[in-house]
């Protein structure tokens, strides 16, 4: 079936996978790929590993790029997002880090919650906004799948203030309940499981392998065994109150205040480490260049996917363009799915896509433990939306003070302030002096 798919961010890693996910969907025969992004450089190598990944798969589609928004948005089906503010070399992401530990906040993520998670919504909000302002324009019945991070808060702004349609993938579920099938020793395509919560803090409410409550055999297992790297807090967690959550431990563990614990790297506990670090390890940008110009140039082999990945873009795009009822994990408002969570919060939980878009399957209420946790979590994102979408300081200051990673009035003035000062017009908006 022919529809108009923009990749929004196409520069980004996250599209080499999905580029090949889309174009292998035979539901989406002759459809018409558009790339979008800022760097043009950048763009026209994508492009050109765009037209092999197409060509190989001979579905007939097309693909063409543009760095003009309403140029790419025009006529739009569905519209893929993976744009980020993370800076040349991911060195404005880095600078959240370090600047949030001159106040001892040692953030082994930053990118949803924290100071590190704050600036970045605060600086990529704005952009999504402008997207969706675009989309009302240009192709008001499209939809967006949004793959960028804070995602919920992304999701939310875009709901709340734009009449777009958005939810929002993640692959952190899929990869936890990977890893709890093989600690139970069944296949993860015969796991049943019931999840929900806010994106990088939802929980698992229910496993189940052929109609059989696994949940009483992962609790002894992980209470009898030693928790591999990466989920060591998950599982103490677990241990005290009883419900799994889900993600990895570097997300996961900063939505709570224990993180501050610590004042410096080298205390970060459960093997953790900073963030700071880890982005310093990471290849450069240029490196990253190379090997997709030898994908674009013809001189290495195009691989196309053999099955889904955890987001599924073209299986999921395939759905809403046929009809065919498809359930996948999401992030949507939650629509009365999870009655001890507002209608509009933006929950991680399964939902059927279908021609219509995106229905939240029932869940149920979430155990008080939980609920505690996400409520004070969605709240803090409103906070940190509405300052986000308004440039609001006032707004954005009540956002720091509401995180978890914050212990005092005076640390979160000082800390938003070294933000704003660190990072200059990017978010220029927030300053005493200019700032609402």
């Amino acid at each position: 079936m022919k529809k108009k798919i923009v990749l929004l961010g196409a520069g980004s890693s996250f599209f080499r996978g999905a580029i090949g996910e889309i174009v292998v969907t035979e539901a989406l025969a002759d459809s018409e790929i558009v790339l979008h992004d800022i760097d043009r450089k950048t763009l026209k190598i994508i492009e050109a590993v765009a037209c092999r990944m197409a060509a190989e798969a001979a579905t007939g589609m097309k693909v063409s790029s543009t760095t003009q928004l309403s140029r790419a948005l025009d006529g739009a089906d569905y519209a893929l997002s993976s744009i980020g503010v993370h800076g040349p070399n991911n060195a404005y992401h880095k600078l959240d880090m370090d600047v949030s530990a001159k106040f001892g906040i040692i953030q082994t993520t930053g990118d949803t919650v924290g100071p590190g998670g704050i600036s970045h919504g605060l600086r990529i909000i704005p952009i999504y906004m402008k997207i969706a302002r675009s989309m009302e324009k240009y192709c008001p019945e499209a939809i967006l799948l949004n793959h960028s991070n804070p995602m919920a808060q992304i999701c939310r702004a875009i709901n709340k203030y734009t009449k777009v349609t958005c939810l929002g993938l993640c692959h952190g579920v899929q990869g936890t309940i990977r890893d709890l099938a093989e600690i139970l020793e069944v296949p993860y395509e015969d796991v049943e499981f019931t999840i929900a919560g806010p994106n990088h803090m939802s929980w698992l409410l229910e496993i189940k392998y052929r109609g059989k409550d696994m949940y009483p055999t992962l609790k002894r297992r992980l209470a009898e065994g030693e928790p591999e790297k990466g989920h060591i807090f998950a599982t103490r967690l677990f241990s005290i109150l009883g419900i799994h959550p889900l993600n990895n431990d570097r997300h996961i563990i900063e939505f709570y205040p224990f993180l501050r614990q610590i004042s410096t790297p080298e205390e970060l506990p459960y093997e953790l480490e900073f963030r700071s670090d880890t982005l310093a390890r990471r290849p450069s940008e240029k490196e990253a260049q190379k090997r997709l110009k030898r994908l674009a140039e013809g001189k290495d082999p195009i691989t196309l996917p053999m099955g889904l990945s955890a987001e599924a873009v073209g299986r999921l795009m395939a759905a809403m363009a046929t009809g065919e009822e498809y359930v996948h994990i999401v992030n949507i408002p939650n629509q009365g799915a999870v009655p001890n969570l507002p209608d509009w919060a933006v929950i991680e939980l399964k939902a059927v896509l279908t021609s219509k878009g995106c229905r939240p399957i029932y869940v149920g209420p979430l155990p008080v433990v939980a609920a505690r946790w996400a409520l004070a979590t969605i709240y803090q994102q409103e906070l940190l939306v509405d300052a986000a979408v308004l440039g609001k300081r006032d707004l954005a200051l009540q956002a720091m003070v509401s995180d978890p990673q914050i212990i005092s009035l005076d640390e979160a003035e000082k800390v938003l302030d070294g933000l704003v000062k660190a990072h200059g017009k990017r978010l220029s908006r927030f300053s005493k002096r200019t700032g609402r």
